[in-house]
């Protein structure tokens, strides 16, 4: 590195360092005013010892100082009133007794109840009946047998079965009932027989 070159940059450093130097003065002689302040409300009446003990603080630091001396206030009066909510007394009685345990917890939360579900509307249930077979099926009113379980019906058109259900029509494909409770209408499907 050319000699000059260090030289330069050992002048850089240099003001960086005054600077920085200067800087932390001005900031030290800022904050200076408030003890001596401090220190002439103490002595009003001793103007012998400070001959410059008129002077107390520029207008624009009494009035950032009294700013920050609100804000504080109210930073503080507004957290204690967050503390004090959440510091609530297990009882009334409770209140006024300092040896009271307390939680400083927040307060579980309300659960609000559930809407009422509603249920689903009621269906018929599956159909017990199974196809077995058909007596005379060219007839007016032709009859069918089905099966439910070990029992064997032979109905035909408009017949009830059980007061549950009752036989609405027979045709060649299906025989459609209806379940009465509900008056809902279900297929008992007929096999087709292959020639």
């Amino acid at each position: 590195m050319k000699p000059a070159l260090r030289m330069r940059v050992l002048l850089v450093f240099c003001a960086i360092a005054a600077a920085g130097a200067g800087y932390r003065v001005l900031v030290a002689a800022r904050q200076m005013p408030a003890p001596v302040a401090a220190l002439d409300s103490q002595h009003p009446n001793d103007t012998h010892a400070r001959p410059d003990a008129r002077r107390r603080t520029h207008p624009s630091e009494a009035a950032a100082k009294a700013a920050a001396t609100a804000s504080a206030s109210a930073a503080s009066s507004s957290a204690h009133a967050k503390l004090v909510s959440l510091r609530a007394p297990l009882s009334l009685e409770s209140a006024h007794d300092p040896f009271t345990a307390s939680s400083w917890l927040p307060p579980p939360p309300v659960e609000v109840p559930a809407a009422p579900v509603r249920p689903a509307p009621p269906t018929a249930p599956p159909v017990p009946f199974a196809y077995v077979g058909q007596l005379d099926a060219k007839a007016a009113k032709p009859q069918v047998f089905l099966s439910n379980a070990d029992q064997l019906l032979i109905v035909s058109p408009g017949d009830v079965i059980d007061n549950q259900y009752r036989v609405e029509s027979v045709s060649e494909s299906d025989v459609v009932l209806t379940y009465l409770p509900l008056h809902e209408r279900q297929v008992v499907a007929i096999p087709r027989e292959d020639k």
